[in-house]
């Protein structure tokens, strides 16, 4: 628990020790954690440091003792602050960032993500981007690849009120979540990706090893695959 508050192995030997011996002189703690006689000086200097032990001279010998227990909510409630203070910090980077972006005129149209890693980036850029999204090519796979995120995906979609429509090839296995409407086609419409439009993005799933995705950004092109969902999704049955 004391390295929780940073004390290292030898510093929590010597607290302890200082802890149980009470007030006393540096040959007793020496003596108590059979520890060199530089290493307890040491750690005694640096444990007066972190506020942790304290010194009086009696008869001109130098007599040590830990500080008030009260020491370790001090330390709790400085990290507190700190930690605070850098989430305050993160929130303003995370601005400056955007706003960065979004001056860019070099903003990359397309981008390529590979493995379970791309799998989860698109994944939660769905549930930043807090849109409903229609997806079609869907064999059920996702669900085999990554199960347990899958599972925190699809409560954080309903807790956002993400709606999605799925169209499935008839066979298929289809993905049974909350907030989804599934229709199916005929083996014919199967189509060699699974497609999912999204925010302005079109993202293409290619169901290799590892799977391959394409990341499209183009609202233009995006309308367009809507569009040729939305037919499918007529012609599709429940």
């Amino acid at each position: 628990m004391l390295e929780e508050f940073g004390l290292t192995r030898t510093e929590e030997k010597v607290y302890l020790a200082l802890l149980r011996l009470g007030l006393s002189p540096a040959a007793d703690i020496i003596k108590k954690t059979q520890l060199h006689r530089t290493t307890v000086y040491d750690v005694l200097y640096r444990l007066i440091e972190k506020g942790l032990a304290s010194f009086i001279i009696q008869n001109k010998i130098k007599y040590y003792s830990t500080a008030k227990l009260s020491k370790f909510l001090d330390i709790a409630s400085e990290e507190k602050k700190e930690a605070e203070e850098k989430q305050k910090l993160a929130k303003e980077i995370i601005n400056k960032i955007k706003s960065i972006k979004e001056e860019s005129k070099a903003k990359p149209l397309a981008q390529i993500f590979i493995g379970n890693k791309g799998l989860k980036t698109i994944m939660s850029d769905i549930i930043e981007t807090k849109e409903d999204f229609v997806e079609f090519g869907v064999e059920g796979k996702f669900e085999d690849e990554l199960p347990i995120y899958t599972a925190h995906w699809a409560e954080q979609r309903r807790k956002k009120n993400i709606k999605a429509k799925i169209i499935c090839t008839e066979g298929s296995q289809a993905p049974k979540w909350e907030m989804n409407k599934i229709k199916f086609v005929p083996e014919e419409y199967q189509s060699p990706a699974t497609t999912l439009i999204y925010g302005g993005k079109v993202a293409i799933f290619i169901q290799e090893e590892p799977i391959l995705i394409i990341l499209i950004e183009s609202k233009k092109l995006a309308q367009s695959y809507k569009n040729y969902f939305n037919l499918l999704w007529k012609i599709a049955k429940p």
